[in-house]
């Protein structure tokens, strides 16, 4: 889950800047907040929506050396509590990915090992937050014991995108939570199939549609997925047009070249080959970013 927005597309520098300062910003203050182990799981998702939430000012960042990428330059916000809250969403994030790790290895009786990481995200967010986002992953995995139409198994997912935009406060709309948590699911089952498969743990496009290979799919199936993919894209566009949002064009252009790069990707994974220089992709997602 999570971790497919990032630069798929030769930034300018003011956008370079704003990137590199959102990401190493987050790894400073994960270290601060967790400690240098947790700097190693930063989530995309999270540097995407700081920088929607914050308004990028060259005279709020400061230049580094980073000896994590050979002491080369870096930029940080000068003010890193400014992240305190990206870094808490990350952790959130990292947590309900190790909960959900444990139940698929049927290790839930190791939930000890993520005790004071679930410590630490209730003093944050309180107890109630964390236990709710818990029963939304039982939840998950409880329609997973079922054969559902498609769509059903996207509801958890819906769910947590809603808890994290309304206790951020991303000024975003309700639809924002269901074409997002319907597209991260979707994306999950279609990379992670060889993966589910191989460890005998669940995904909706075997169980659904009775297959070994996404290159087994019918046309009629593939072309559904992709409907409910470009539809979502498609919509999630439409809101951060309309949203209350900063740094609008660049988000447009980072969510609508990462959405085309795995777009591209999916036509791989169906056609069960890598060189796709052949595909002829729609392109109509790149007229987007010039609105």
């Amino acid at each position: 889950m999570y971790g497919y927005i990032s630069l798929y597309f030769k930034p300018n520098e003011d956008e370079r800047l704003n990137y590199i300062s959102h990401y190493c910003s987050m790894c400073h203050s994960l270290k601060k907040e967790f400690g240098n182990l947790y700097r190693m799981f930063i989530i995309r998702e999270v540097s995407f929506f700081s920088i929607m939430k914050l308004d990028f000012e060259k005279s709020n960042i400061k230049e580094i050396t980073c000896p994590w990428v050979g002491f080369k330059k870096r930029y940080i916000y000068k003010n890193l509590d400014t992240f305190k809250e990206f870094s808490y969403l990350n952790a959130f994030i990292i947590y309900g990915k190790l909960f959900d790790k444990l139940h698929d290895s049927h290790l839930e009786n190791m939930k000890i090992f993520i005790k004071n990481l679930r410590k630490k995200i209730v003093d944050y967010y309180g107890e109630s937050f964390i236990t709710e986002y818990e029963n939304i992953l039982r939840e998950q995995f409880e329609l997973e014991k079922e054969k559902l139409e498609l769509e059903d198994y996207f509801i958890p997912s819906i769910k947590i995108i809603n808890m994290i935009v309304n206790r951020h406060r991303l000024n975003l709309p309700e639809e924002f939570s269901y074409y997002v948590g319907t597209l991260i699911y979707i994306f999950d089952a279609l990379y992670d199939f060889e993966k589910d498969i191989k460890k005998n743990n669940f995904n909706p496009i075997h169980v659904i549609y009775n297959i070994d290979k996404l290159s087994k799919l019918s046309l009629r199936e593939k072309e559904y997925i992709d409907f409910i993919i470009d539809y979502s894209i498609k919509n999630i566009l439409d809101i951060f047009e309309n949203a209350e949002i900063n740094n609008k064009h660049f988000v447009k252009k980072l969510f609508t070249f990462s959405a085309i790069h795995h777009k591209s990707k999916i036509e791989e994974l169906f056609h069960e080959f890598k060189n796709h220089k052949n595909i002829k992709l729609n392109d109509s997602l790149y007229l987007e970013i010039k609105k």
